[in-house]
C-alpha cells in the first residue's frame, strides 16, 4: 500500500502563493497517494468553545470536519499550507485547527486518543507578503498545535517558510522559490521512505 499524502490548501485565494507552493512540494510525492483539500470548498464551522468534546470526545457540529478529521488522524504526511494574514494563519486554517481541540481533548483530557496508524509526518507551508524580521513567529506554533494533537512527532515535521510574496503570482515568476519548494518536497519525500 502506498504512502499517503494528506495536503490541505487553506487559503481563500485559489491558485495563489500559498497553494501554488503547495503544489510544487506535491510534485516530490509521485508514487505515493496524494490528496489535496481546498479547505474553502468544506462546510466547517468554526468551534463554540462549548466543552462537549472535553466530556465526549466528540465535537456537537455534523459537518465536513468529521471526515476531514479522519483523514488527518490516519495519514502518513499530513501538509498544511496557509497564507499569513494579519500575523497569524488565514481564518480558514485557524478555523479548521480550532476544530482539531476534539484531538487535543481526546488525548490531553479523556486521555483515549489511539495512536493513529502510518509513519505521522507533517509539513506546514506559509507564504507571507512581507519580509518583516519575525514574520512567521505567530503562524509557527499554531501550525505546531494542530501537528501536536495530530500525533506528529517534532522531529518529523518540516517547515517551508516563504517571505515577500504578495501579489497572487509571486511564487509562480521566482525561480529560486520554486527550487526551494521543490527541494522541500525531495527531502520530506526520501525521509518518508528511508524512515
Amino acid at each position: 500500500m502506498p504512502l499517503s499524502v494528506l495536503a490541505i490548501t487553506t487559503s481563500p485565494r485559489r491558485h495563489g502563493n500559498s497553494e501554488s507552493a503547495l503544489d510544487t512540494v506535491l510534485e516530490s510525492f509521485s508514487g505515493m497517494s496524494v490528496e489535496k483539500v481546498v479547505l474553502n470548498d468544506l462546510n466547517i464551522n468554526p468551534c463554540r468553545g462549548c466543552g462537549k468534546c472535553e466530556k465526549t470526545g466528540v465535537c456537537i457540529h455534523e459537518d465536513d470536519f468529521a471526515e476531514l478529521g479522519e483523514k488527518i488522524r490516519s495519514c502518513d504526511l499530513l501538509v498544511f499550507a496557509s497564507p499569513v494574514y494579519s500575523m497569524s494563519v488565514c481564518a480558514q486554517g485557524k478555523m479548521l485547527i480550532d476544530r482539531c481541540q476534539v484531538f487535543w481533548s481526546r488525548k490531553y483530557v479523556l486521555h483515549d486518543l489511539s495512536i493513529p496508524e502510518g509513519k505521522k509526518f507533517g509539513m506546514f507551508i506559509s507564504v507571507s507578503g512581507q519580509k518583516r524580521e519575525g514574520i512567521f513567529d505567530h503562524t509557527v506554533p499554531v501550525a505546531q498545535f494542530l501537528f501536536d494533537v495530530s500525533q506528529i512527532p517534532p522531529s518529523r515535521i518540516r517547515y517551508l517558510l516563504l517571505p515577500g510574496f504578495d501579489k497572487i503570482s509571486d511564487f509562480r515568476k521566482n525561480p529560486e522559490a520554486i527550487a526551494k519548494a521543490k527541494e522541500a518536497g525531495d527531502a520530506m519525500a526520501a525521509l518518508m521512505v528511508e524512515e
